[in-house]
């Protein structure tokens, strides 16, 4: 029986805690492992990842109180890292960088590998962690996963990284969206609640509502596009400083009739479904899921170069690849696709295809297993 201890920075509901739960729940039906996990905070993920394994709260305050009475003088985290030591790992998988100080006291503890599954780029790395916490994960990982060919040669060139200890681990596919469709009736009511006419088409992105994500390109798409052209971004929350940035932007520039932000949505696919085209108007993404949903709906999608694993998987089929943030040309290549119904669809199935294809759930999780052998061996 192997041990492993994997380490979640947090249990929000985004996307590298999603990835690593939906790895867990296969891992937990294979014999031969076993495992726990090491929380550093909450989040709404928590009672998921507790059905799966044990799981250590490093600064959860309710279980502190539940085990205070184990302590007495030790603090919990003392406590959380005697176990660790005493529970002899034969490898600790870190999700994200973000777990730079954590990593710098386990290491000591522990007679095995340290793995950082990354799930960041530079300029995520720079929003979610500090200089010094990133270099203690530099420091303490003995190898490392990347979410694509794009980040994993990003971390050799900026970060240093041996190419010998990098390899990229296939995504899984988000729970249930191998069950996703396009229904007309979805469409219909999407459409009829946004107010968007039956002879406009619709350009949509999904995200949170932040610079990285490109929130200031879309405005510049819609300001370029055709005045029957609908926009519609999913994400984000009416309480945020940049939504009302963005919607004075489009107050200012007339669009806001033909212009939708919808609120973070449990149904995000249903907005989807509506789309015409998926534009991907990120700065920068490991491989991001979202262009996989689209795929899934047989949306072709348009995005940047240079900017992440999003062009891995786009290509010269699945839609178009445009210089970085020439928001002109992706513009252009939105109503090529939009005027270009035989091309739009063509695109959108080979999209579909190809994340069928790369993206089974048995090959990612092939791939999974085959990484954890490679590093227990």
């Amino acid at each position: 029986m192997k041990k492993i201890l994997f380490i979640s920075h947090d249990a929000n509901r985004a996307g590298a805690q999603i990835l690593l739960l939906r790895f867990l729940k296969k891992l937990k039906h294979l014999p031969d492992y076993q495992f726990k996990i090491l929380l550093k905070h909450g989040g709404g993920l928590i009672r998921e990842f507790e059905k799966l394994a044990p799981v250590y709260h490093w600064s959860h305050s309710y279980n502190r109180r539940r085990v205070s009475r184990l302590l007495n003088r030790e603090s919990y985290q003392d406590y959380v890292l005697r176990e660790i030591r005493n529970e002899g790992y034969d490898l600790v998988v870190s999700n994200t960088v973000t777990n730079g100080e954590l990593l710098s006291q386990i290491k000591p503890l522990v007679n095995c590998p340290i793995i950082t599954y990354a799930h960041e780029m530079p300029m995520g790395i720079a929003m979610y962690t500090d200089p010094s916490s990133f270099n203690q994960t530099l420091r303490h990982s003995d190898y490392y996963w990347a979410c694509s060919d794009a980040q994993r040669t990003v971390y050799i060139d900026r970060f240093g990284i041996n190419p010998e200890a990098i390899s990229v681990l296939p995504s899984l596919m988000p729970e249930g969206a191998w069950q996703i469709r396009t229904e007309e009736s979805t469409v219909k009511q999407i459409r009829q609640l946004l107010e968007i006419p039956d002879h406009a088409r619709v350009v949509g992105s999904v995200g949170t509502l932040d610079w990285r994500k490109g929130i200031d390109v879309f405005v510049q798409l819609a300001r370029l596009s055709d005045p029957d052209t609908h926009f519609v971004w999913v994400g984000g929350h009416e309480t945020q400083v940049e939504y009302h940035m963005m919607t004075e932007d489009l107050r200012r520039l007339e669009l806001l009739h033909r212009v939708h932000l919808v609120p973070h949505s449990d149904r995000p696919y249903d907005y989807m479904a509506a789309f015409d085209v998926f534009a991907m108007t990120s700065r920068e993404e490991p491989y991001p899921l979202v262009v996989l949903e689209a795929a899934m709906l047989g949306k072709p999608i348009v995005c940047f170069a240079a900017s992440g694993g999003a062009p891995d998987f786009v290509e010269s089929d699945a839609g178009f690849v445009c210089d970085y943030l020439d928001a002109a040309s992706m513009s252009t290549f939105l109503s090529q696709l939009l005027k270009n119904e035989s091309l739009r669809v063509s695109m959108g199935l080979a999209a579909r295809e190809k994340v069928i294809t790369r993206h089974d759930d048995d090959r990612a999780m092939r791939a999974f297993v085959q990484l954890l052998e490679q590093h227990l061996s």
